[in-house]
């Protein structure tokens, strides 16, 4: 995959599957008419030509909030009608946060009467519903599709841990998407799909997991030494092969099950 740097332009657009398709863009990417496509951070280009779409992976280190982004927020106070949450980034060497709502009613069947009530310091599990650049973003706990709370919600209990935003949207499916793209393009990705490492921790043990693209992971399995052996496995898999990545997590469990 071609590396790119801020003002560098895309030379090779990937052709068009089907007739009339619009060209996607993500993250890192900007347009301008009426053909060029500049990046405007540094990373890794990822073509897909079969979703005919183009982004920049990188590993930046402080998170902008992007509509449908699943974050791990934190109560911080509750207005009239939402509660004003803070959006924490894993940013090194300081963590800084981003301010959000969530209003009352942006949970699954909530009124006035059933909504949940929260207290400074919960911590949830919310979906970015509207970002942009000029007013805090808002956030829902409930798929828009569904109505369904899919996983969205408070989370209690357990721990959280910081991990790199590239870890974090590789571990929510953005691996899967750079595996399929690589392959497609005959390139090899020893990196993996991302999820090798929660399928192997599957295996063997019992625990819940959210994963928040701000680079924070919510992680219960109803034992502190095993939620800490979990965590370090978060924050060690990152760099690893795919196979690195089996390989240290055995090691993991062979230690803290004796």
């Amino acid at each position: 995959m071609p590396l790119l740097f801020p003002g560098d332009t895309v030379a090779d657009l990937p052709a068009p599957q089907k007739a009339n398709a619009t060209l996607k863009l993500g993250p890192g990417l900007i347009h301008t008419p009426p053909t060029t496509i500049t990046a405007h951070k540094a990373g890794e280009l990822v073509v897909d030509a079969r979703k005919h779409a183009l982004w920049i992976e990188s590993n930046s280190r402080r998170y902008i909030p992007y509509p449908q982004d699943a974050v791990v927020a934190t109560i911080l106070r509750s207005s009239a009608d939402a509660y004003i949450c803070a959006i924490p980034s894993s940013t090194s060497p300081a963590p800084s946060s981003v301010q959000a709502t969530l209003p009352h009613l942006a949970f699954p069947n909530a009124t006035k009467k059933t909504r949940p009530i929260f207290h400074p310091g919960a911590t949830v599990y919310a979906r970015i519903s509207l970002a942009n650049k000029h007013m805090d973003p808002e956030l829902e706990c409930y798929d828009a599709e569904t109505g369904k709370g899919s996983g969205f919600g408070e989370l209690k209990g357990g721990m959280i841990f910081s991990i790199s935003l590239g870890l974090a949207r590789r571990l929510l499916g953005d691996g899967k998407k750079m595996l399929q793209a690589a392959t497609r393009a005959g390139e090899k990705w020893e990196g993996g799909s991302g999820v090798e490492l929660l399928e192997e921790l599957g295996k063997s043990i019992a625990f819940e997991c959210a994963i928040g693209r701000n680079g924070k992971a919510w992680v219960d399995s109803g034992d502190v030494a095993t939620t800490l052996m979990i965590g370090r496995c978060l924050m060690a898999s990152e760099g690893l092969t795919a196979e690195e990545v089996r390989t240290m997590v055995r090691a993991e469990l062979k230690k803290t099950q004796g």
